[in-house]
């Protein structure tokens, strides 16, 4: 498959605080990441800085052999990169088909297919954001940054904080997603097992660098090394 992305020596972070430091990533297409680590170790600052909403201090960013770094947000999302941010932020004062529609680009995923996948956004179709449960609005930020038809889809924290028989529902879209192997997705996730369990490799952040990068098999195998790397115990 075709180079994706490639982070080289990246180092970001917020006004003058350096968050990340020396970071290296390639994804090619189609391929699934999970990146994992304790809480305020850069997971979510790393997927901000794909994003663009960090600053980079050095480093490189390519995306698709381009230059990343220097393009705004916007332009990110037109080139093919989909961001579904711990926030949600769901418009809540548009229905959940308008909040589909309002971002749609042409591509495989469509109102129907999107339907599909979710049935009970289609059940609620006609809801305003702010009328759903927070399962269901996880579920429409997911389905809203599908109708973009990204290329890489970056996931923070998708199961924080839901019902369990939510979090099954997520796993169960998230699984299917990469297995269908047209996108290339991110997820960064607390629960390490399940976040493994559906991706091909694995990187491990403590204090803003790359404490560990393997394929996802084998960390999941690892359960001494897993929960080292994980502060557990």
């Amino acid at each position: 498959m075709p180079e994706l992305l490639r982070v080289e020596a990246l180092s970001a972070g917020y006004g003058d605080a350096v968050v990340l430091d020396g970071i290296d990533l390639a994804l090619d297409a189609g391929d699934s990441l999970a990146l994992l680590g304790r809480n305020g170790v850069g997971k979510t600052t790393l997927l901000a800085t794909l994003m663009g909403f960090t600053r980079v201090r050095r480093g490189t960013l390519r995306w698709q052999g381009r230059d990343l770094a220097r393009l705004p947000p916007h332009q990110r999302a037109q080139a093919g990169i989909g961001w579904v941010p711990q926030e949600r932020w769901v418009f809540p004062s548009l229905t959940v088909e308008e909040n589909l529609s309002a971002v749609s680009r042409p591509g495989h995923w469509t109102l129907a297919r999107i339907y599909e996948l979710f049935p009970r956004l289609q059940e609620r179709r006609r809801n305003l954001g702010n009328q759903l449960s927070g399962g269901e609005q996880q579920m429409l930020a997911i389905a809203r940054a599908l109708m973009l038809n990204p290329a890489l889809l970056l996931l923070d924290e998708p199961m924080e904080g839901l019902a369990p028989v939510i979090v099954q529902e997520l796993q169960r879209v998230i699984g299917k997603l990469i297995g269908q192997g047209g996108m290339a997705v991110i997820v960064v996730e607390q629960h390490a097992r399940l976040a493994l369990a559906m991706t091909r490799q694995a990187m491990v952040l403590d204090r803003g660098r790359v404490a560990h990068a393997s394929d996802s098999t084998g960390l999941l195998a690892d359960k001494e090394r897993l929960d080292r790397l994980m502060g557990v115990g």
